[in-house]
């Protein structure tokens, strides 16, 4: 009979035991099935905003490249201009002396023309005044 015993509660405890084993597990509650689900959708928007962020700095330094190379750009132009307008007035400058001097060397030739013919004319006048 003890070993009759022995075997029944022997089958008891692991009827216990298979029964604890195949228990369901406990069903969640909406609850936390929302916070899941917003932990989830919290580190996706996250990742998101953490790729955005790389993105803006990204897009940031090749802004301030572009402008570096904008202004140095803007420089080169300007420079470029001082030396086309130097060349102008130079070129300028040029014209005007090659018109310029043989005028001015013909008016200084008249000039001397114009006084000898005076000259010329007073001789004139005291020689037939006298």
């Amino acid at each position: 009979m003890r070993t009759r015993m022995c075997g029944l509660l022997t089958a008891a405890l692991a009827a216990v035991c298979w029964a604890g084993c195949q228990q369901q597990p406990r069903q969640e509650t909406p609850d936390l099935r929302q916070a899941r689900l917003r932990a989830v959708q919290d580190a996706d928007l996250q990742k998101q905003l953490t790729a955005r962020e790389a993105e803006i700095k990204t897009l940031q330094e090749k802004h301030a490249q572009e402008l570096r190379v904008r202004d140095q750009e803007l420089i080169r132009c300007k420079v470029r201009i001082s030396e086309l307008e130097r060349d102008l007035r130079k070129g300028i400058d040029e014209r005007i002396k090659s018109v310029t001097a043989p005028v001015l060397n013909e008016n200084t030739r008249l000039r001397q023309d114009v006084e000898q013919l005076r000259a010329e004319i007073e001789k004139l006048k005291k020689a037939a005044g006298q």
